[in-house]
């Protein structure tokens, strides 16, 4: 769900095309973005096969149509569901790029709630350890409970620094271009 979750939470803050989508991951994410156009444009389009954008076509002079995107209900409800209430650990730093684009006043909150949840996790975690046989089972056990630690280590120091984060600017294809050749 991470990048369709993704490409609807942007879309919380207008319509859009799937050109600006990526490049806004990208430029918030960096390096640590890799997604191909095709398969941003392929999301989008299940999406909307799935009721959850619309589109209307902009015509160009030079350059080829634009479909801009807007959510439906649906989509809008999604959105929201995957960006304010997501529970997969995968998923938080992209969770926390998007809000803090689309979100910024609520961006404490989505770190808030993802402390909530890794901390419910690693009460989970625990309980299994003790709980588990004399196999390597306690190791893997123990290799979640070091991420799942270390990912609430991070997530605190965040949303102490949640003023700081999003007052940053907000990054563009163009200024990544440029840092990185410039």
């Amino acid at each position: 769900m991470g990048l369709r979750g993704a490409l609807a939470a942007l879309l919380l803050e207008g319509a859009s095309h799937g050109y600006r989508l990526k490049a806004t991951l990208e430029g918030e994410l960096g390096p640590l973005w890799v997604t191909s156009a095709s398969h941003v444009y392929l999301t989008l389009g299940r999406m909307q096969r799935d009721g959850l954008l619309s589109s209307r076509r902009i015509r160009q002079q030079t350059l080829p149509d634009r479909q801009l995107l807007s959510l439906t209900p649906a989509g809008r409800a999604a959105a929201e569901r995957w960006l304010y209430e997501s529970d997969d650990p995968d998923e938080n730093v992209l969770r926390l790029a998007v809000a803090r684009v689309v979100a910024p006043k609520r961006f404490t909150d989505v770190v808030t709630t993802i402390i909530e949840q890794r901390s419910a996790g690693l009460a989970e975690l625990r309980q299994l350890r003790a709980e588990a046989g004399a196999s390597f089972g306690r190791e893997a056990i123990d290799a979640e409970i070091h991420r799942a630690q270390a990912d609430l280590r991070w997530a605190a120091s965040l949303r102490d620094r949640a003023p700081a984060v999003v007052a940053l600017p907000k990054a563009t294809h163009e200024s990544r271009r440029l840092a990185r050749y410039g």
